[in-house]
């Protein structure tokens, strides 16, 4: 009777650490080939802006920090066609870019290097 317990929660612990190692490993790779992918330059239009708060903290936490992170990502649709797709985004960008802009947006891999609005782009 006193292993079923034990027998538990060996798996669940077991199960949490290939999760979390799946997950590492997912993000490893998905650096990796950020890092080996060339750098883009793509007309798009911007399609929508989204920011939230970090669910990285318990509701009690956040009833006593004032302050919370912030996370923000940018929908974009390839002028020249081909499907919108979205992409993390630093704060300072993400107050550059606005919704309707069309632009030179630069990204390699999944990962945004930067957005130029079309009259900026236009400009030596």
């Amino acid at each position: 009777m006193h292993k079923l317990p034990v027998i538990i929660l060996l798996v669940v612990v077991v199960v949490i650490a290939i999760f979390a190692t799946r997950q590492y490993l997912h993000q490893r790779r998905e650096n990796a080939d950020n890092d080996a992918a060339p750098q883009r330059d793509i007309v798009v239009d911007v399609t929508a802006k989204r920011d939230w708060l970090s669910p990285n903290r318990r509701s009690r936490q956040r009833e006593h920090i004032p302050v919370e992170d912030r996370k923000y990502e940018a929908y974009f649709k390839p002028v020249n066609g081909g499907a919108e797709f979205r992409l993390k985004l630093e704060q300072k960008d993400y107050d550059d870019v606005a919704k309707g802009q069309r632009g030179v947006l630069s990204v390699k891999g999944t990962r945004f290097i930067a957005f130029k609005p079309q009259d900026a782009a236009k400009k030596p």
